[in-house]
């Protein structure tokens, strides 16, 4: 049996989309490009807008086109917030949401066998478990370790909370074990992935997201452990003092901003004030003083006016983000921002997320400039023309040539130029 899995969406997705690969490739099949016919082809799609739901549809329709004989399994988050999902699908053979991904290899055999076709998409709002799927993955640079799934803060513009339920935690052993296999495997870098997981463990409660990182500090020959996308709220004086002295773990803070407008912010329903905000990352940088932090910030949401928009922009400037993802709001069926009042032109929520990328672009040139002379230790990943792509501890991008393969390997690098988006530097050889 020849598969393939298409994924879209986030890095939780992906995490999933590779340990299901995994269970294929324990029972025999074998794992072929997205390009060449195959007996089963995945789609794990995504719901966090309606484009993300149109381009999974799209893609199950495309699957078919190209693989007529194939069994065409969904799974995801489009699947399991979509209502109609399945019926206006006869392309897919098995449709099933975000429970029991680990089943999907059982659901093709099963098709396979009887021909008639499988939807099973259990509500998430009542399931209390985190699903293990270990993701075993060989040779690989930096991989991603899901510790956490669902969320329980109702952002009103976020599906998420009805598509992955609300929050459940990996037990810590186990997350452990699977560091340790990745770290035995070849992985230099670990990623903690989850819908939210500065929650870790609250579900639990004999421990949180810091005796998480104390007990990944202590694996030896991991060499890097970086975190996901932070809550404001997790940026405590306790909390910081207890992972500040953790060797291996990365000085690169992702803190979700999405509107640095007080007003903005209470209507999305996030539960901190620009000033709690700005306090949280003045924090990071004085306890970490080579730290970056990225954030995400949405323009355009329902009742937001020029002056909002404008406090919004300022707010982003000042904080002299290393990077800002910033996207027009998109409109999700399903959230309260859907029926709120004040909805804006598409053609003012894209020229503000001009504006502000625009207005925050000299921040991350500032950022990359300021490493120019100094000395990096850089874990690179890929190579084009002669030219080794890797990453610093702090995220930075940094780009050299090399005679030699260096990908999966950190060397020290003296930065020499900056550049809008990257740095360019010379590889100190011993």
């Amino acid at each position: 049996m020849t598969f393939s899995i298409h994924t879209l969406g986030c890095k939780v997705n992906w995490y999933e989309s590779a340990a299901l690969s995994g269970i294929f490739i324990k029972n025999g099949a074998v794992l072929v490009s997205e390009d060449e016919k195959c007996d089963v082809f995945c789609i794990n799609t995504c719901a966090v807008t309606e484009e993300s739901v149109r381009k999974s549809r799209q893609m199950i329709r495309r699957a078919r086109r190209k693989n007529p004989d194939a069994v065409i399994a969904v799974c995801g988050c489009a699947s399991q917030t979509e209502p109609d999902f399945a019926s206006k699908l006869p392309e897919a053979d098995s449709v099933s949401g975000n429970k029991e991904k680990t089943r999907i290899y059982e659901y093709v055999c099963q098709f396979l066998q009887t021909r008639e076709r499988i939807i099973n998409i259990p509500e998430m709002d009542k399931e209390k478990c985190f699903e293990n799927m270990n993701s075993e993955r060989i040779g690989t640079t930096r991989a991603a370790l899901k510790v956490q799934d669902g969320c329980n803060n109702f952002c009103s513009y976020c599906i998420i909370p009805y598509a992955r339920g609300r929050i459940r935690s990996r037990d810590i052993d186990d997350a452990v074990r699977e560091a340790e296999s990745l770290v035995a495997g070849g992985c230099r870098e670990i990623v903690l992935a989850g819908i939210h997981i500065d929650n870790y463990g609250k579900d639990i409660g004999t421990y949180d997201l810091t005796d998480l990182l104390l007990r990944l500090g202590e694996i030896p020959d991991l060499i890097r452990v970086r975190l996901g996308s932070l809550e404001p709220v997790f940026v405590t004086e306790k909390n910081i003092e207890k992972i500040k002295n953790i060797k291996n773990l990365c000085h690169q803070f992702h803190l979700s901003l999405q509107s640095g407008c007080e007003k903005t912010l209470k209507a999305m329903n996030r539960h901190y004030t620009p000033d709690e905000f700005a306090a949280a990352a003045d924090l990071l940088r004085r306890t970490f003083s080579d730290c970056s932090i990225t954030t995400d910030i949405i323009t355009g949401f329902p009742g937001e006016t020029e002056e909002d928009f404008l406090q919004s922009l300022d707010f982003a400037v000042r904080m002299k983000f290393a990077k800002v993802h910033v996207f027009p709001y998109s409109e999700r069926r399903g959230t309260r921002a859907a029926s709120m009042d004040g909805k804006l032109p598409k053609d003012i929520k894209e020229d503000r997320c001009r504006r502000m990328i625009k207005a925050c672009a000299p921040n991350e040139a500032e950022f990359y400039e300021n490493l120019v002379g100094k000395e990096k230790y850089v874990l690179f990943e890929t190579e084009k023309n002669g030219i080794f792509t890797g990453y610093t501890p702090e995220y930075a991008e940094i780009r050299v040539k090399c005679e030699r393969d260096i990908r999966n390997l950190i060397f020290p690098v003296r930065i020499i130029k900056g550049q809008a988006d990257h740095a360019e530097g010379e590889v100190i050889l011993s």
